[in-house]
C-alpha cells in the first residue's frame, strides 16, 4: 500500500461525512436558519460518522501507528463528550421550556409537522450516536496503542 492510499481514503471519507451532513441539515437551514443548535448538529454528525469509522477501520487508518496521538486523543475527547451532553440537554430543554411549536410557528401547519418531526428525531439520533460513538473511542485508542506497542511499533 502506498503513502498516497491512506492520505486518499481519509479525503474520499472526509468528504462523503461533508456532504452528509450537508444533506441531512439542508432542510433544517432551509426551512429553520434562525435554529440555534444548527452548529453542534453539524458536530454531531461528522462525529458520529467519523468517529464510528475510526471504531471499525482504525486498523487500516492513517492514526493506526501514531500511538502518542492517539493517548493524546484519548484524553481530549472527554471535554468533547461533556459539551456534546450539554448541547444535547440544551436542545431538549430548549422544546421543553418554549414548547414544540417555537421554531416552526412560521410554517403552514404541515410543513411545520414534518419539519418539527424531522428536527427532533435527526438531532437526537446524530447527538447519541455520536456521544456513544466518542465514549467508546478512547477505549479503543487505548486498545490499539496497547496492541502495537506490543507489536513493536515505537514511533510516536
Amino acid at each position: 500500500m502506498s503513502k498516497t492510499t491512506p492520505a486518499l481514503y481519509e479525503f474520499i471519507w472526509w468528504a462523503f461525512t461533508l456532504v452528509l451532513a450537508g444533506l441531512v441539515l439542508l432542510p433544517v437551514y432551509t426551512q429553520l436558519p434562525e435554529f440555534q443548535h444548527l452548529v453542534p448538529n453539524f458536530v454531531y454528525i461528522v462525529v458520529a460518522v467519523t468517529f464510528t469509522r475510526y471504531l471499525f477501520f482504525l486498523d487500516i487508518s492513517w492514526l493506526r501507528d501514531h500511538l502518542l496521538i492517539q493517548g493524546a486523543l484519548s484524553i481530549l475527547l472527554l471535554p468533547l463528550i461533556f459539551w456534546m451532553v450539554q448541547y444535547l440537554n440544551s436542545f431538549i430543554l430548549f422544546f421543553d421550556e418554549k414548547g414544540p411549536d417555537v421554531l416552526i410557528q412560521h410554517l403552514d401547519k404541515d410543513t411545520g409537522t414534518i419539519m418539527n418531526r424531522y428536527l427532533k428525531t435527526e438531532y437526537r439520533f446524530f447527538s447519541i450516536w455520536a456521544i456513544i460513538a466518542t465514549a467508546i473511542m478512547p477505549f479503543r485508542l487505548l486498545f490499539n496503542v496497547w496492541k502495537r506497542y506490543g507489536a513493536g511499533v515505537r514511533k510516536l
